[in-house]
Parts: C-alpha cells; structure tokens; sequence
C-alpha cells in the first residue's frame, strides 16, 4: 500500500514541473531575445507589437504604412468627443466644431519611437510592456490656426455665452420694485487662442478644452430716471380728454394710478431705438447711451380705450389706434394726459311729422342735397314720419386738414361776425346772411377757398375776396365775402349790412373782407350759429 502511494505521488509531480519547466524556457527565451537585442533587429524600421492608437493596432508597420492605416481607419473628427469646460458648466461638441484633426504622419512617428528611446534597458523593457500588456497612445492632434480658431469659437459663443441682464422696474398698483442689472458672461475668444496650446489636454473621455470667459457688464445697469418718472405718473390720476368742435363732443375722463399702473411698463431702449417702436431706424434723439424707458403695454391701453369708446354719442367713435399713440407719447414725455382722438360716422335719423329734407339737413349742419348724395333711394318731396334717413359722416363736410388755432364764428340771429385766434377775439365785423328764401346754413365748416374776386354766374354778381365755406350742391359754394358788385358796377347791399340780405353766403365790409381773407388760412374753422 505504500509503495503504491508512493508511485502515485510521483507520478502526479510531472505535469506540474513540466508546466514550470515550460514557463522558464518561455521566460528564458523571451529574455534571451530581448537582452540579446533580436526583438529590436526583427523589427528594426517597423513599430514594436502592442503599440496602439485608440484601439487600431500599428504593430509591425512601417511609418508610412501605419499613417495610411490612421487616415484611412480612424474616425471622422465629427464624431470624435469634444468637452469644453467652463469651470462646472461642460459642453460636448466634436473635433470638427473647433477645427480640430489628428496628424497620422506624427502620430506614427510617436507610435515608432515607443521602445525606441532611453537606455538600452529602458528600451528592452518598454519592447517587452508593448507587447505583454500593450501600449496605448493618444494620436496627435493639429489645432486650428488662430483665424480658424476664432470663427468657431464665435460661433460656439452662441450658445455659450450667458446674457447680461438689464435693470427694469417691476410696476404694481401698489408697488414699484427696481430690479438692478446683473452681469453676463461670454467666452475670452482673443484669450484663449492665445492660450490654445495649453487649454487642451487629454482624458479618459476624450480631448478637453479649458474655456477662458470675461465678464459682460449690462447695457442698463441701474433703472435711472425711469423710476421717478413712474413714481411721478402714479401720484396723479391720468386725464383723457376728448374736444371735438365738429360735434361739439366735450368730455374728460380721469383714470386712477391703479388701473394706469396696469398700462405702464418699463422697457429697455439702445442708442438706435425708440421707446414707442423699437425700430431701429429711429434713434432716439438725445439719447447716446442705453437707457431704461417708461411706455405702455399698447394692448392693456387699447382694451381699455374700446370699453372707453361705448359711452361715446352715435355720431363719433372713438379711434382706438391714434389714442394709443396719444397715451403712449403722453405717457414717454412723463405727461399725465393725453387727447382722445375720435372718428366721426355716419348716424341714423328718424323722420319727425312736419319733417322736410330741408329742415332735416339745416337741422344737422348740412346743405339738402348731401343727404340726398348719402340716401339716394329716398324721395326729397316726399318723407314721411318713422322714415329712417342716413345723416352722412360730418368729415365730408372737411376735406381739407382742420385749422382750430383761429377760428371764425358767425351769429345769424346777431348778424354779426368774430374772429379768435384760441379763445382770444381778434375781429368783430357787422355781417349780412341769407334771405329766408335763401337761408345761411347753420353748422360747422371750414374755408375750402380764397379767390381775390369770385364770380356767381347765377346773379351776375363779382364778390370781392370770396373764402369759400361749404357746397350747396356739387358745383356751387357759399362762402365769405366783402359787398358784392353786379357787372354793370353797382355795388349791392351797400348800407344794409347788419340784416339778412344775402343769397346764403356771408357779407361784410369792403376793408373787413380784405382783413380776413388775410388772416384765415384754408381749412380755418367755421361756425355758424343761429
């Protein structure tokens, strides 16, 4: 028995010192060819084995071989890793965006150079490192020139980049808050293609490049005058005010600071902008710096103007649009009132018993045959009571711009005629009107007109300085003017002035007609009253 344990346990002992006995002939092999410089001579002009570039292996190839091989088996650089670092704040792009791209030549020259540098030693064990365990290498990259450079990194700043934030005001019935400016960011382009061969480095990610930034300060740091001129808004009550001597609408509203803290806004204006439009093809005059301006939210104030315009007459509504504009303006130049603009349309009347065309349209300020021109489906002669007749948009009545600075106003029951310049009398002349056959139409009017010498074929009359106020019909004006003379050189009316003697128009004296024609400019206010 124990002899044959003993033969067995011998016998299993020769695997194991054959396995030993083969480990050191390898070893021995493999030290015998490297210290004796063989590994070194057969690949003498070709890269040691293991030797790697991001996983493509050069062993055992020339340079120009294994330069080849880099071009033509390594990734496009758009799909190669690129981090941008920026402190904690990291972005991935890839080589392409920054122009970045690998060198094969030099990057197989460094992969030839591995066992191939220091001592004898150094070199026998970086052989032996390359081909026991590998040896990895990072290629080597060509960096964009300093043009290249900066156009990616302009356009990477894009996206990079924080924004300056200006100052404002946050406005509230009850509060106005300033909120200052707060700095913004954007990448040191100039600084870091200046530093670009040491902003970049390697990692088990991939390459990574160190962003350089500087500070961007706010255009508007502070909100300035802005917030005492808000302030200065909300202590009062803001006034719209509608006059319109063509309907003689005459009314104000006042809007509380509460309901006007909802318009107002405070708004961000560069030197090329105006604070009403934002258009930079019109600069703000005065204005060379950045500034904080107080204008309205247009859509809170428009809202506001169509509930406003429900309360005005049939005869006029409200132009929403050209009020905004008003308020608007009002409001920029730190005003607390504004004029409100109306538009006037036409209107529904309906026929009273005794009721004649005629009575109709003196009734309303018009000559007969507008309201003939605005309801051509009606019979002058014969209206009846309950009949609805169209009366026509006074702006027919005004074709020309409204002159409200000087004003003429004529009394029919005084027979007498004055003029303002703003509320202030200028002239008081004696004046004739029209016959009852012929009667001056009361109303409101304008001068149309200004002849030196007017001729009415119809009475064969010549009137002297003849300012024309409003159409009788379509070819024919009544107007202003100084006593009239018949072709023969009679002079008519001469001593009757102050009583009705007239066709419809309005007669004065000789050297008063010449004053006025003088003084009133076409489109000057004229009214008519009984």
């Amino acid at each position: 028995m124990r002899m044959t344990k003993k033969t067995n346990a011998s016998a299993s002992s020769i695997p194991l010192i054959g396995v030993l006995a083969i480990t050191c002939l390898c070893v021995g092999v493999i030290t015998v060819t490297f210290s004796s410089g063989a590994h070194s001579q057969y690949f003498a002009g070709r890269i040691y084995p293991g030797v790697n570039v991001y996983g493509l292996n050069l062993g055992g190839l020339a340079v120009e071989e294994a330069a080849a091989l880099i071009s033509a088996e390594h990734p496009d650089p758009t799909a190669l890793l690129l981090i941008l670092r920026d402190g904690e704040r990291l972005w991935t792009r890839s080589w392409a965006d920054m122009a970045i791209r690998i060198d094969p030549i030099a990057t197989a020259q460094l992969a030839y150079q591995v066992g191939r540098n220091g001592t004898t030693i150094q070199q026998r064990m970086a052989q032996l490192q390359a081909l026991v365990v590998g040896w990895p290498l990072s290629p080597i990259v060509v960096l964009p020139d300093p043009a290249q450079a900066t156009e990616a990194l302009e356009a990477l700043n894009d996206d990079m980049a924080i924004p300056p934030v200006n100052a404002t005001l946050v406005i509230q019935p009850d509060n106005i808050t300033p909120v200052p400016g707060q700095p913004g960011q954007e990448l040191d382009i100039e600084a870091i293609v200046a530093a670009l061969p040491h902003a970049i480095g390697v990692s088990d990610q991939g390459i990574v490049m160190e962003l350089l930034t500087r500070p961007v300060e706010p255009a508007i740091p502070d909100p300035g005058p802005a917030l005492a001129q808000v302030e200065t808004l909300l202590a009062q009550s803001f006034t719209l005010v509608a006059d319109d001597p063509l309907t003689n609408l005459s009314a104000t509203w006042s809007v509380g600071p509460d309901v006007v803290a909802g318009w107002l806004i405070a708004k961000p204006i560069l030197p090329t902008e105006s604070p009403g439009t934002g258009d930079s093809n019109e600069p703000d005059e005065g204005k060379d710096d950045a500034y904080l301006a107080v204008t309205v939210r247009e859509e809170v104030v428009r809202a506001y103007l169509e509930d406003l315009g429900a309360q005005l007459t049939d005869k006029v509504t409200l132009d929403v649009g050209q009020t905004v504009s008003a308020v608007r303006a009002a409001v920029e130049a730190g005003q607390s009132s504004a004029v409100v603009e109306v538009n006037h349309v036409p209107y529904i009347y309906v026929v009273q018993p005794g009721d004649t065309l005629m009575s109709v349209a003196h009734a309303h300020g018009f000559p007969a045959w507008r309201l003939t021109e605005a309801n051509p489906n009606i019979e002058p002669g014969e209206l009846w009571p309950g009949q609805q007749i169209v009366i026509p948009s006074v702006d027919v009545l005004f074709p020309l711009p409204l002159v409200t600075e000087r004003r003429i106003v004529v009394d029919i029951s005084d027979q007498h005629l004055f003029a303002y310049e703003g509320d202030t009398p200028v002239y008081s002349f004696v004046a004739s009107t029209g016959i009852d056959s012929s009667p001056t139409i009361p109303g409101v009017f304008q001068v149309l007109s200004k002849e030196e010498e007017a001729y009415a074929s119809s009475w064969d009359l010549w009137m002297p300085h003849f300012m024309g106020i409003y159409r009788t019909g379509p070819d024919f004006t009544n107007g202003i003017h100084a006593l009239p003379t018949l072709s023969s050189g009679v002079r008519l009316w001469e001593g009757y002035l102050g009583r009705p003697v007239s066709y419809g128009c309005i007669v004065i004296g000789l050297n008063q007609a010449a004053t006025l024609y003088e003084w009133a400019e076409l489109g000057t206010l004229v009214v008519i009253q009984e």
